[in-house]
């Protein structure tokens, strides 16, 4: 494990001095990722303007739910964007090459792209969540930080299992072009609000079906002192990423199995 590690963080490395190599590239992409996500802070912004709660929530804590879900996602993309060129790769047949080499082809796949935009994304969500933070008011415990950290961990673990999971459509219907993994990791900006807000429908959809709601929602009540909020909600990152990473290694194996290569 510890090896395959090793190898795991040499890979991106080399994947992000080569980003680097283009130093205008880099300064666009980052740039260009914070200004995308800062719409939906000026929408905060502009709404709260009118409104001094959201579900009662105040604008404060909503940035905490909305900085654990960004920079959660920008280390996805940071270190786990190849996930997004499996089904090109199975379509052209460059996936061939992954099956014959000497590394597990999860990990080569996982480590196929490291996308700069996730410097951006992540920069800009730790800001705002520690804003949030501290225009909230919280009642700081020794748990709060590891609590915080664990959520953001997990948030990636969660992102990037079912970003996998969604993009192994390819084993089964070999199109590039399918918009269904997109659709998916767009539902994670339901987590970027309380739950309280939506409709039963919703609530089951990003609880159980894609726990998004389980690496926000939960452990900001927790951290916030929202509610009547029982300590166990601090598992709740972990059995969302956990779930998840087991239900992507279940079907990669069946993937494997199933795929036959590009000429079959």
């Amino acid at each position: 494990m510890v090896r395959l590690l090793r190898i795991f963080f040499r890979l991106q490395l080399v994947q992000l001095r080569s980003a680097l190599e283009y130093r205008a590239d880099f300064w666009i992409a980052a740039v260009g990722a914070i200004l995308q996500q800062l719409v939906s802070i000026v929408f905060l912004l502009t709404f709260f303007g009118h409104v001094t709660s959201l579900g009662g929530w105040s604008l404060w804590q909503i940035l905490v739910l909305q900085g654990l879900v960004m920079a959660a996602d920008g280390i996805r993309e940071m270190f786990a964007d190849g996930v997004w060129k499996l089904r090109a790769d199975v379509n052209d047949g460059s996936f061939d090459r992954v099956l014959v080499r000497p590394i597990p082809p999860a990990l080569q796949q996982f480590t196929a792209l490291a996308s700069i935009h996730g410097i951006g994304n992540t920069s800009l969500g730790l800001v705002v969540l520690v804003l949030g933070l501290a225009r909230s008011d919280v009642g700081w415990t020794w748990w709060s930080v590891p609590v915080l950290v664990l959520t953001i961990l997990c948030g990636t673990v969660l992102t990037a299992s079912i970003s996998f999971l969604t993009n192994m459509i390819a084993f089964w219907e070999p199109s590039a072009q399918s918009a269904f993994p997109t659709l998916v990791a767009l539902m994670r900006d339901f987590a970027k609000f309380p739950l309280d807000v939506y409709g039963a429908g919703i609530r089951i959809v990003i609880t159980v079906i894609l726990p998004y709601g389980l690496i926000s929602y939960y452990p900001s009540r927790l951290v916030l002192g929202v509610g009547d909020s029982p300590g166990w909600w601090a598992t709740t990152p972990l059995i969302a990423a956990g779930a998840s990473a087991l239900a992507a290694s279940i079907v990669w194996r069946r993937g494997l199995n199933h795929y036959q290569g590009v000429g079959n």
